[in-house]
């Protein structure tokens, strides 16, 4: 199986920054060209030419002939000015015209899915209601007839919850378009459900009233991030989702230079190994030629799944409220370990994470108080939905996701074409002919496979791929040490 490349140096985002770039070489040589007219028409006025109108007017008039050739001529120097300026403003109109284009259309896709959701959420209880309805009407047919009970009786032997469960999973990930789908529609059909809820419940006033109170006022809505906040608080309601403890680390373990990753597919590696210990931040710094320190952070993925808080923060928790836009203890902890560990200001940093921990070092170089403490260069991430952060321009982003992946999907939208972020997007295959042992959903967001597809990135000639890797070559020489911070509340 290959990967497929978007985004980057050869990405659309890339070439529209080009056309800008040309446009603005054109607008400035328009400026010159019309200065180098003024100068050319100064000849025409020039003392010593208007003296020589007395003695040899026919040579004068050619001079001013052939500077009115020059300047205002067919192709004299006003006329390529104004065309070269011209050029520049078609430049800038096309790049900001195919933005404007695609932002609107990423709009009505969005708006089509939030009503989709909203609609299908909306008729699940009454489905459910009316299937209740049929399911019992059928049954008490069937009772009623003791001739039929024992076919009733051999269905029921034969009927295998786990079967149909692993069909409908194996269904899903041979269509990883449905897959998306159903993660894209997901928060708009929660509101549609509460409202359907709530109407049933209470009449048309009740199916304004509990999303508005469950949500603390932010449903219904079409924003996203809206859409998680209203879930925070529902959860919030009833003590869920507290994102509580004491900010502080304490040094783990200090480990040799072998721990360091020097690759894409090794930063994976590192990803599965702090994943496997409780609540530990990797900080890996490498001492470069000149003397000077860069800096690999690397935060783990989700390893508590209860919707309350522990004393570990990398938690259901942090997820939520990371898709939500909040600031999480999280985050905090992690900035901490990086100042505990000698990271000083200027020291160039890359952030690394897999699924929740992508998701916090995109957050991270998203914060500009963050960015004015550390100096972040790059963001590498494997299965994380991370589309709708503001990572600035003058962070270079490496996203690798499994099109089976459904947490890189969570986000609802796809990854930004822009010359600094490059998405690398890999076909696992079928459940029966894919590259996977065990397919599934689950499996498809492995830090194993994700490593994998890293490898595949280290081998790639794509133009966007090979333009990442020079420019984030300096994390990945130099001797090496390593640390594991401790980041559970302490």
């Amino acid at each position: 199986m290959s990967i497929s490349v978007s985004g980057g140096a050869g990405g659309m985002g890339a070439r529209l920054q080009d056309l800008r770039s040309e446009a603005g070489l054109l607008d400035a040589a328009g400026d010159d060209v019309r200065r180098w007219s003024g100068s050319v028409a100064a000849v025409a006025v020039h003392p010593d030419v208007t003296v020589a109108t007395l003695l040899c007017p026919g040579e004068v008039a050619a001079v001013a002939g052939s500077v009115a050739a020059a300047t205002i001529g067919v192709n004299g120097l006003l006329v390529v000015s104004t065309r070269l300026e011209g050029t520049a403003v078609v430049l800038r109109a096309s790049a900001t015209t195919y933005e404007f284009v695609d932002a609107t259309q990423q709009r009505v896709l969005e708006a089509l899915q939030d009503a989709a959701g909203f609609t299908l959420g909306a008729a699940l209880p009454f489905l459910a209601i009316g299937g209740g309805l049929v399911l019992l009407g059928g049954a008490g047919a069937v009772l009623a007839r003791p001739a039929d009970w024992p076919a009733l009786v051999l269905l029921a032997r034969h009927v295998d919850p786990a079967s149909l469960g692993r069909a409908g999973m194996d269904g899903l990930y041979d269509n990883p378009w449905l897959l998306e789908s159903l993660t894209r529609t997901a928060p708009s059909l929660v509101q549609g459900t509460t409202w359907s809820l709530g109407t049933l419940l209470g009449g048309p006033a009740g199916g304004l009233a509990l999303p508005f109170a469950l949500s603390g006022g932010r449903w219904p809505t079409g924003t996203y991030e809206d859409a998680v906040g209203g879930l925070v608080n529902a959860g919030g309601l009833f003590g869920m989702f507290q994102d509580t403890g004491a900010v502080g680390v304490t040094l783990s373990d200090r480990l040799d230079g072998t721990f360091a990753p020097r690759s894409t597919a090794e930063i994976f590696e590192q990803q599965s190994a702090i994943g496997a210990d409780r609540g530990k931040v990797q900080i890996v710094q490498v001492t470069n030629a000149d003397g000077s320190s860069s800096f690999i952070v690397q935060i783990p993925g989700t390893q508590e799944w209860g919707p309350t808080r522990g004393d570990n923060p990398v938690d259901l928790t942090t997820n939520v409220r990371l898709m939500a836009g909040d600031s999480t203890l999280m985050q905090q902890q992690v900035a901490e370990a990086m100042r505990q560990a000698g990271i000083r200001q200027g020291d160039p940093v890359m952030l690394t994470g897999h699924s929740q921990g992508g998701i916090t070092a995109a957050a991270l170089a998203s914060d500009p108080a963050f960015r004015q403490e550390f100096a972040v260069q790059s963001v590498v991430t494997g299965g994380s939905p991370i589309a709708r952060f503001d990572i600035p321009d003058s962070v270079s982003v490496l996203s690798l996701e499994h099109d089976q992946d459904a947490v890189a999907m969570l986000e609802g939208r796809e990854n930004p074409d822009r010359a600094n972020w490059v998405t690398v997007e890999r076909d696992l295959g079928t459940v029966r002919d894919g590259v996977l042992r065990e397919a599934s959903v689950g499996a498809a967001h492995g830090t194993g496979v994700y490593a994998e597809t890293g490898a595949m990135v280290d081998r790639s000639d794509d133009p966007s791929v090979r333009a990442w890797r020079e420019g984030v070559e300096q994390f990945f020489t130099g001797d090496a040490t390593v640390t594991r911070w401790d980041v559970t509340a302490p």
